[in-house]
């Protein structure tokens, strides 16, 4: 492990811290990258620079009032170069959104996901990344963050289970991928790629996702980062009823026992919903005590039924909290997990850069 940083590392630091400042202000002057990074001007000149010549960034400039001559440029991610994708393989299907770095779609995808066992599902997951990557040549994906339900090891690119697929045990999916596709790919647990979507576009302090299809997922934000950690935020086999429902699993009283049945081939079964309502309330009561959360997020294809189980789960919590009420938001958005793996792919592409 090194032990100090070099002026080439600290180069490459500064590059990305550049890069980063633009994406997030979109149009941004010198001066103003130059007093958030706190880099001196010819240091933050050097970098623009490098930035330009290797076509990362674009400069727009106009002429100031009175005809005085040029305003200073304001800089911009350029959007026709160094591109990622954003890949979600879910039990329903799969979808994916092509990028450039400032998050701004060049090409969306999005297929079924019919499979009974492994080798379907493998077969499904591989011809739809050969989709995307026929139709962009050479390297123009310079990589790709997947948001995948089940089961994953992040660090390993290993995906542990997958629901509805129970010989898929311990796939190595990135090494199987990257081997084919000579990119750079990141396997990200879907809510994590939800809630990271959410807080680039609302914000928020503590807050907790739950993706809600025919499982669930969970995901904790603290302070703005989010928790990681393979397994440790499962929470569709906790136990919320007592010798209730069978569950898959073997046990009895899980609360996928509750979820799962709500929605079954495309239909909505009201008499499971309104079973799932008490289950799921004490579910987000028991975790935002844990993780003190201000804020819980409910996403999912579930939410586009919403309508059917919204009042009654709230008057629920309202009956569990003391004091302080959790502010619950309902997300009727399938394409977050997109969105939000193009951006974690987006920020490894930038903490990259080697200029």
């Amino acid at each position: 492990m090194k032990k100090y940083i070099g002026l080439e590392d600290m180069s490459h630091v500064n590059c990305s811290s550049v890069l980063r400042v633009i994406q997030a202000h979109g149009e941004i002057s010198r001066k103003q990258i130059s007093e958030i990074t706190g880099l001196s001007w010819g240091g933050m000149t050097k970098i623009v620079n490098k930035l330009f010549e290797k076509e990362y960034i674009t400069e727009e400039k106009s002429e100031a009032p009175g005809g005085t001559g040029r305003t200073p440029g304001m800089l911009s991610i350029r959007k026709d170069r160094h591109l990622v994708a954003g890949v979600d393989i879910n039990r329903i299907g799969l979808s994916a959104y092509v990028t450039d770095l400032s998050g701004s779609i060049k090409r969306q995808y999005s297929e079924e996901n019919l499979f009974e066992g492994k080798e379907e599902l493998l077969d499904n997951i591989l011809r739809f990344f050969q989709n995307i990557f026929r139709d962009f040549d050479g390297h123009e994906i310079e990589a790709a963050g997947i948001a995948m339900q089940g089961g994953i090891h992040g660090e390993n690119g290993v995906s542990v289970s997958f629901p509805g697929c129970e010989d898929w045990k311990d796939v190595p999916i990135i090494d199987m991928l990257r081997e084919q596709f000579h990119t750079e790919l990141y396997l990200e647990h879907d809510p994590d790629c939800m809630l990271c979507s959410e807080l680039v576009s609302t914000g928020g302090d503590h807050v907790i996702l739950f993706r809600i299809d025919q499982s669930i997922g969970m995901a904790v934000s603290l302070d703005g980062t989010i928790l990681r950690g393979n397994g440790i935020l499962e929470v569709a086999h906790t136990i919320v009823v007592p010798d209730g429902k069978p569950c898959r699993c073997g046990l009895s009283g899980c609360l996928e026992a509750y979820i799962e049945p709500c929605m079954q081939g495309g239909q909505i079964n009201s008499k499971a919903v309104e079973e799932m309502i008490y289950p799921l309330a004490v579910t987000i009561h028991n975790m935002a005590c844990v993780f003190h959360a201000d804020t819980v997020i409910l996403a999912g294809n579930l939410m586009k039924y919403a309508s059917l189980f919204e009042k009654e789960l709230l008057r629920e919590l309202r009956k569990m909290q003391d004091g302080e009420k959790i502010q619950v938001r309902f997300r009727n958005d399938a394409k977050s997990a997109v969105s939000g793996a193009a951006l974690i792919a987006a920020r490894h592409a930038i903490d990259s850069i080697r200029l």
